[in-house]
């Protein structure tokens, strides 16, 4: 899962920003030691890239990007950390639901329907939707399920995030906890490895530290069986 993350946040990155950082973006007299949501916006496609840094103890955030830095922006996060509860609360990965609902409280709509999002047990985003109906009181909100097609059994954050008065999400609500099962992990060399941190993944002779000339990202396509 790790794996599959990275290279699809990799991509993300690559239609986004180009292959290479040219542009440093200096973001100063912010507030020192909080978390700021960082929006890199290309103008060529109106795609959004999101993720989140710590200003350090002078107040200051440093972005690195191809684009012009007027296409990045630093947002104050608000994290109101509330505990919600997701229904359903078990899927079937090989049937899973095809909507989900979330209560709590908080959710608003007076900038745009909330934002779920997905995170694995390691803290990679796996899908996110927005949600197709919000209760009266905005206690409970109705959303469909993100593709789980590649997702792997375990534990799972589900997180909701309201769009602010600035025009972009950086209100996360809350979150609940559901579990998925159904596609375990494979290792098919049974080599103790999984496949998606698995550098050789079909060879029992490789696996994590994979030697010259192989390396993590190269081993699979040199020694892919």
């Amino acid at each position: 899962m790790k794996k599959i993350a990275s290279v699809l946040l990799l991509s993300l990155m690559l239609v986004l920003s180009g292959c290479a950082s040219s542009n440093s973006c200096n973001f100063n007299g912010l507030t020192p030691n909080a978390t700021y949501v960082i929006v890199i916006t290309n103008p060529s496609t109106n795609l959004s890239s999101t993720f989140q840094r710590i200003a350090n103890s002078a107040g200051s955030i440093t972005v690195s990007t191809s684009l012009n830095c007027s296409n990045v922006v630093a947002i104050p996060a608000i994290n109101s950390n509330l505990a919600l509860s997701a229904s359903p609360s078990s899927v079937n990965l090989l049937s899973p639901p095809a909507t989900v609902t979330v209560t709590g409280q908080s959710f608003d709509t007076t900038y745009g329907m909330p934002r779920v999002d997905y995170f694995d047990g390691n803290g990679y985003l796996v899908g996110g939707v927005y949600a197709t109906s919000v209760g009266s009181g905005g206690t409970s909100l109705q959303a469909n399920v993100p593709d789980l097609s590649y997702v792997y059994s375990g534990t799972y954050q589900v997180k909701v995030v309201n769009r602010t008065s600035s025009g972009y999400y950086v209100h996360t609500v809350g979150s609940a906890t559901m579990t998925a099962w159904g596609r375990e992990r494979p290792d098919s060399d049974g080599d103790g490895w999984y496949d998606d941190e698995d550098c050789a993944p079909y060879d029992v002779n490789y696996n994590y530290n994979c030697p010259p000339p192989c390396n993590v990202r190269f081993c699979d396509e040199i020694h892919p069986y």
